[in-house]
């Protein structure tokens, strides 16, 4: 376990294999489970800011994990001709729900022989 207020860094979590990562997590977790036990018999308030700090660490140890199980899962969907969606890049709203480029140069027939009728007019002008 860590001494006592000792933060735990993510690039340190990073170099552990998952395996070590689930072993940390559940060490993590006990040592919660104690901290808030021990709030409740009224134990000193050094236990109750160790809460807190087992509560990041737990939260950066899931992260890194999080982030190992899809850095996996994308190498693995990486070649194939569908990924999940879940795997997918987000973007933004507007980029999802807009219209593509072919979509984009679509027109209507009454815009077309309007463009048609009324095009640019090309001039050779000689300064």
């Amino acid at each position: 376990m860590q001494a006592p207020q000792q933060k735990v860094k993510a690039y340190q979590l990073r170099n552990k294999s998952e395996e070590d990562l689930l072993k940390t997590l559940t060490q993590f977790r006990g040592e919660l489970v104690g901290l808030r036990s021990s709030k409740v018999a009224s134990a000193p308030q050094v236990k109750l800011a160790r809460i807190r700090v087992v509560r990041k660490a737990i939260a950066k140890v899931l992260t890194v994990l999080n982030e190992k199980r899809r850095n996996e899962a994308k190498a693995a969907w990486k070649n194939k001709k569908y990924t999940p969606k879940d795997l997918r890049v987000k973007g933004s709203k507007a980029g999802r729900s807009g219209l593509n480029k072919k979509e984009l140069k679509l027109q209507t027939v009454r815009a077309a022989q309007k463009a048609g009728n009324f095009r640019l007019r090309k001039f050779a002008v000689a300064a």
